[in-house]
């Protein structure tokens, strides 16, 4: 079997399964050893911030001299970018080797595991075989019954903002959502808890004290921001200047949440200095979140896909670009909360182009129509042509903003490079 043959295989499955429960992980990673008891893992759960907070936090420890791996979803470019360590992608090579593993054992079992638990089955082992001295590691959905919940323990948790998304699996309120993502807390270990709203943090607060574990919060007021611009956030949080690449008000306090999340590994065995985090954090960049891809228009790419991340596009935009009109070329999966989503940019957006891509969760043309008729929005069906007539239209008076899913952010990236060929 080659890679793209592996790949293939993987990613045919269901991406999750109906089913809650970790059982099938059990007994899978039982067979192989469970390579995840010899790791010590950063666990990040969390509805908006997750993979912002994942790359800041590999980065500071890998600067520090420390083995990191990652595991992070969905992937952008390449598939491998879901399974890292010190940000070199997995080879090819070694992830054929291992994936044929797994599936020569899972496929001959009754109940078939599905795509994530296959990806993290495989991360588990390549980790292992890597020996890191520590994994960051994102969940996928949730966090009680998340695949990546079968670790029995970790450094610290980490639960970042929590807002609406996945509602139908993880439930319609807030005080719902926070339960499930609060499952990562583990027994008598550590929590770090973003600052999200009062109803979230009292039900992760009250889990953390039934499991007894050690709570600790990020206060937004102990973020000093400065004047931002196109190209940085700037900050002070708790007598560390930070100057952040990655763009927008929200992500300092996501920046902030991994400082504190550094104060409490250093109050354990690692040893990481002011000096290492200011600049791991400056060369950090992630990409399909406000990755600015054009100057004149300004375009920006973010991969936002639920109310809360349009909130966070918006208020860059408005904050960035006062003065300019501002565009919004917009692909949103139809489980997502598309009526809230395109309500939100309408409220500051001048045009929006809604986009139809072929995705096994997308709306079929009919719908599509009847969602661009329904919310006046201009129909995009050729994405490349329409790249272009904006550009040529928006000149100096506007700015572009690509967003609505991170499935879509690598075909926007490609488009706008080609066009700027």
């Amino acid at each position: 079997m080659n890679y793209e043959e592996l790949v293939n295989r993987l990613t045919s499955k269901s991406f999750f399964s109906a089913s809650a429960g970790l059982y099938r992980m059990r007994k899978i990673l039982e067979h192989f050893g469970n390579p995840e008891d010899g790791i010590d893992f950063i666990h990040v759960a969390g509805t908006n911030g997750k993979g912002s907070v994942c790359i800041m936090l590999h980065n500071i420890l890998k600067e520090a001299g420390y083995r990191v791996g990652l595991y992070t979803s969905p992937y952008i470019h390449d598939f491998r970018e879901r399974i890292q360590v010190n940000g070199e992608l997995i080879d090819k090579e070694e992830l054929v080797f291992i994936g044929e593993e797994v599936l020569a054992y899972t496929e001959k079992l009754y109940e078939q595991p599905n795509q994530f638990e296959l990806i993290t089955i495989i991360a588990f082992l390549y980790f292992k075989r890597k020996c890191c001295d520590v994994v960051v590691l994102e969940t996928g959905l949730g966090g009680t019954f998340d695949p990546t919940n079968v670790i029995t323990k970790s450094l610290l948790s980490i639960i970042t903002n929590i807002g609406f998304d996945h509602c139908a699996i993880l439930g319609n309120t807030i005080e719902q959502i926070a339960a499930a993502k609060g499952g990562i807390i583990k027994q008598g270990g550590s929590v770090l808890l973003y600052p999200s709203e009062k109803a979230a943090l009292e039900v992760l607060s009250a889990m953390a004290l039934k499991q007894n574990a050690r709570i600790y919060y990020v206060d937004k007021s102990d973020v000093k921001r400065g004047k931002p611009t196109t190209a940085e956030e700037k900050f002070q949080y708790k007598g560390i200047s930070v100057e952040l690449s990655l763009l927008g008000e929200h992500q300092c306090y996501n920046c902030a949440t991994v400082l504190e999340a550094v104060r409490i590994l250093n109050q354990g065995s690692f040893y990481i200095g002011d000096d290492t985090i200011c600049n791991a954090l400056k060369k950090t960049s992630w990409p399909g979140r406000m990755e600015k891809i054009n100057r004149k228009p300004p375009i920006f790419i973010d991969g936002g896909h639920n109310p809360q991340g349009i909130q966070a596009v918006q208020a860059f935009i408005k904050e960035r670009f006062p003065k300019k009109e501002h565009w919004y070329l917009v692909g949103i999966l139809k489980d997502k909360a598309f009526s809230s989503m395109i309500e939100e940019l309408k409220e500051n957006g001048q045009r929006i182009g809604f986009l139809r891509f072929e995705h096994p969760r997308g709306f079929s043309e009919e719908e599509f129509y009847e969602v661009c008729e329904q919310y006046n929005l201009e129909p995009v069906t050729d994405l490349k042509s329409t790249a272009a007539s904006w550009k040529k239209e928006a000149g100096s008076k506007a700015v572009i903003c690509c967003t609505g899913s991170l499935y879509l952010a690598d075909v926007f990236k490609k488009v706008w490079l080609e066009e700027n060929q």
